[in-house]
């Protein structure tokens, strides 16, 4: 085991800090002189936990003049050249102000912080309000010092996301309403006072648009979609393995595997993410917690509010594959409208659980970026369909088991158990579709409703319980691409074929399974149904670019809602799938290996 390890950034924000501290850096102060000919003003979205606030006062140290804390980095020789001036800082946490229960609240807030940074620089504080305060002080910094001011704001946008990530009460929609308008005046003053500004540079999880709080300030660049800088934020894969060598060497030694196979399950995991559509960087905190712990886990993921998440795609009916592979152009991509008055996929994409795929036309399209993301994704997705969420749980690690070790009978018999917990949930939830609220409220209008017997009620859940079953094959693809995931398998629903689309092509270390999904009416009409996917299977040549796949076709009965009976074959060996109370019988276990 490799001793004396450096030291993990995990938690360090603060440049100064981690410099001083000796913590592994991954370099990216290259970037610095490219910011300031990008633009006087420069604006970058990247989502939470991707190092902007490291960025941001990497910055306010190399414009500060702090030439100690750059030796060894690419910007040392920049600091040491005679052009190099230090400048005065103005740097702002607007996640310190994020919080307040009042535009009242929210302005003395500001104040207190913009009065630190003026007595740092020792000028005084004045002005009636946030926004005065800001523009005198821009103003009094510059005058004081015979240099213009750097401006650096980071989190610009925590105030407002703060607010629509609470419950939708009605005072907070007043409260969002002031809170844009604070904002907005605020944010006013870089504009007005830009010839006091030599170089600006703001950062946030959401992309600013022409109605939100920088309606006035028409003068930013925004380089969030620029090639140049996709990889200003976020580790390379080369970056991983120069940076992280010794960490990588003791973690697979501890491990018990090959480096090679941990940096490749650790790209599987963390890498993925893309603000061009090209180049694909990791998540850096997924990356520095998984050496602190040496596991793998949902850590970005986990580090931030889950439970809002889960309401979303709840609130919202949304599954796991609804805007996986939709295409976005690049207006839609550069400016996908705020957080909070988006589109369900706007908002997806702009919290990073979607990210950018490149098209051979210039277009995009969305994707979840890696296996930490989809898996979470997906038991998020899978908690509000079941009350019984430790059983759940438990059928979907089974089910990763089955799928890694060959055994088809017990992964289909897992499938099984996924499906039952979630349909008897949605019985018992079912008035609370929304479809069902309404009738209720169209009926209480009706005159005498008071006299309504139960069964009218009864009538409007089984219209959405029907509406559910008419979801049909796609309804049941989604369910199961959450399935999948959420057991680690890699599953690519809808893969194309020469002839076609597969509905899943599911790898699991050495086992590639070939699945298609078919609609019976009930268990009569199984072994019908079946037959159909098997025979689409081999027709269209699905899986033929596998070298071993094993083919396996499911039914699913509507009247039972869950998997009625199927065909599996393996080296040319057909057998019958049996479903025999709630068990699936039939074909032996087959070794296999799921470890990478």
């Amino acid at each position: 085991m490799i001793q004396n390890l450096p030291v993990l950034p995990l938690g360090i924000a603060y440049f100064e800090n981690l410099r001083e501290k000796q913590a592994v850096y991954v370099d990216k102060t290259k970037y610095i002189t490219d910011l300031e000919t990008a633009g006087q003003f420069v604006f970058c979205a990247r989502p939470r936990r991707f190092g902007k606030s490291l960025t941001v006062t990497t910055l306010d140290a190399f414009f500060s003049g702090r030439k100690d804390l750059f030796r060894g980095l690419a910007a040392e020789k920049d600091m040491c050249s005679p052009n190099f001036v230090a400048c005065p800082v103005v740097r702002l946490d607007m996640s310190a102000v994020a919080g307040s229960d009042s535009a009242e609240i929210l302005q003395n807030r500001i104040m207190r912080r913009l009065g630190i940074i003026a007595k740092r620089h020792q000028v005084p504080l004045r002005g009636v309000n946030s926004a005065d305060a800001f523009s005198c002080l821009i103003q009094d910094v510059h005058e004081a010092s015979g240099q213009k001011a750097v401006l650096l704001l980071d989190e610009y946008d925590a105030p407002v996301i703060n607010i629509i990530g609470r419950n939708k009460r009605a005072r907070d929609k007043n409260l969002l309403v002031d809170t844009r308008i604070v904002m907005q005046d605020f944010y006013t003053q870089i504009k007005v006072e830009e010839e006091h500004i030599k170089f600006a540079f703001i950062t946030g999880v959401t992309k600013f648009s022409k109605t939100g709080v920088f309606s006035r300030l028409n003068n930013l660049r925004d380089i969030s979609l620029f090639p140049h800088f996709s990889t200003f934020m976020g580790y390379t894969h080369e970056e991983v393995k120069t940076n992280f060598a010794s960490f990588l060497t003791s973690t697979a030694l501890e491990l018990k595997m090959s480096e090679e196979g941990l940096l490749n399950k650790l790209k599987e995991y963390y890498d993925g993410f893309s603000f061009d559509g090209e180049n694909e960087v990791y998540n850096p905190f997924s990356v520095i917690s998984f050496f602190a712990e040496k596991k793998f886990g949902h850590f970005w993921m986990e580090s931030g509010s889950n439970t809002f998440v889960r309401k979303f795609l709840r609130d919202n009916q949304l599954a796991v594959d609804q805007f996986q592979g939709k295409e976005i152009n690049y207006s839609q991509a550069r400016a996908p409208g705020e957080i909070g008055a988006t589109s369900p996929e706007g908002f997806l994409y702009q919290s990073g659980y979607l990210t950018l795929r490149s098209k051979n036309d210039g277009a995009y399209f969305l994707d979840y970026p890696n296996r930490e993301v989809r898996e979470a994704i997906s038991a998020l997705f899978m908690e509000n369909l079941t009350s019984e969420w430790e059983d759940i749980g438990k059928s979907g690690r089974e089910l990763g088991a089955r799928l890694a070790s060959g055994d088809i009978t017990g992964m289909v018999t897992a499938i099984i158990q996924l499906f039952a917990a979630i349909h008897y949930r949605d019985r018992l939830d079912a008035n609370r579709v929304p479809l069902v609220r309404i009738l209720k409220k169209i009926l209480r209008k009706i005159p005498g409703a008071d006299r309504l017997e139960p069964s009218d009620e009864g009538k409007a859940a089984a219209l959405a319980e029907k509406l559910q079953k008419e979801k049909g094959e796609k309804y049941y693809r989604s369910l199961l691409q959450s399935f999948l995931w959420m057991a680690g398998a890699k599953a690519t629903p809808e893969k194309p074929e020469n002839r076609g689309r597969l509905d899943f092509e599911v790898v699991c270390g050495s086992v590639t399974y070939v699945m298609e999904l078919k609609i019976a009416k009930n268990a009569k009409g199984a072994a019908r149904a079946a037959r159909a996917g098997m025979d689409q299977i081999h027709r269209r040549g699905y899986g033929d670019a596998s070298e071993t796949p094993v083919l396996v076709s499911l039914a699913i009965g509507k009247e039972e809602r869950n998997i009625v009976g199927g065909l599996s074959k393996r080296n040319g060996r057909e057998t019958a799938l049996r479903v025999e109370a709630g068990t699936c019988v039939s074909p032996p276990p087959s070794p296999g290996d799921c470890s990478g």
